[in-house]
């Protein structure tokens, strides 16, 4: 089962096949393809600021899913950790270091 949370809040779950995935995996941020690894329409990119994204081959309990939202310590994603990420932008990507939060 796949599930996928925004802003922490669930926001799809979707079941795989048993099958085993084969090939080079491809993962798009940002764009909706429309085949594998392209087929990209501009008038489906997403236009706005993402962070932390991270991706587990495991099922997280929710008190680690809150230590995350929370900026709590965690453990990053052994699929997709966004600290040790290599990515290709494309087209007009502004890249900064993420902008913390700070409580008076």
């Amino acid at each position: 089962m796949m599930e996928v949370w925004l802003n922490g809040q669930p926001l799809t779950r979707k079941y795989l096949s048993k099958e085993t995935l084969k090939g080079q995996p491809i993962i798009t941020l940002g764009q909706e393809q429309d085949s594998h690894g392209g087929a990209f329409d501009i008038n489906q990119s997403f236009v706005g600021m993402m962070t932390d994204v991270h991706m587990w081959g495991y099922v997280l309990s929710p008190c680690e899913i809150h230590n995350y939202m929370k900026e709590a310590w965690f453990t990053p994603g052994n699929v997709v950790n966004w600290r040790d990420l290599n990515f290709l932008c494309i087209g007009n990507v502004f890249i900064e270091d993420r902008q913390l939060s700070i409580s008076a």
